[in-house]
């Protein structure tokens, strides 16, 4: 099986589960979605073929599209910080049982299986926003590595955001470092 083949049939295997191909905003590549309209947890794969096998990683990810529309509008270009591709992401080879897709070449690849897999770990994930929030707030080890100190900022101006969705609210954006910088 080549890459193409493999992907082909990741695709079904995502199709036969309920999931949606998007695209999160125009331009960008293609995820495998949840249906849902407040919140959408999505799987961007990164399907790799080795010289043994393949790998199937990828980022689990949130994306808001009211938030999206609200960046669109106050924030375009460089203004929309670290929400420049999505609300927030992790890439799987963080998570103890997803950064195990691989197999080797000649052997059946469960896709159903790997698939049903990424759909439980999004199922986590509330739908609405109220709901990520309310997680977020009293149970962050059901949001996973997507509730990550490192994503404190994120959160913040999300909560902030719900609470007051002024266009002056400032953007949290990375500086070269890797610090995150609240004011330009």
């Amino acid at each position: 099986m080549d890459i193409r083949a493999f992907r082909t049939e990741l695709g079904k295997a995502f199709y036969a589960d309920g999931f949606q191909e998007l695209r999160l905003r125009k331009g960008a590549s293609k995820v495998w979605a949840l249906p849902s309209s407040e919140v959408i947890a999505y799987f961007a794969p990164d399907a790799q073929r080795r010289a043994w096998g393949f790998n199937l990683f990828g980022t689990i990810g949130i994306e808001i599209p009211k938030l999206r529309s609200w960046l669109n509008e106050h924030k375009s270009g460089q203004d929309c910080g670290i929400f420049h591709s999505g609300f927030i992401g992790y890439y799987t080879l963080n998570e103890e049982v997803l950064r195990d897709f691989r197999i080797e070449h000649g052997l059946p690849i469960p896709f159903d299986l790997w698939v049903g897999l990424i759909k439980d770990r999004l199922n986590r994930i509330p739908q609405t926003l109220d709901g990520l929030i309310a997680t977020y707030r009293t149970n962050r080890e059901a949001l996973g590595w997507l509730a990550h100190p490192g994503d404190k900022a994120a959160w913040d101006f999300l909560v902030q955001w719900m609470h007051d969705p002024d266009p002056s609210l400032s953007v949290p954006y990375r500086l070269p470092t890797g610090q995150i910088a609240h004011d330009r």
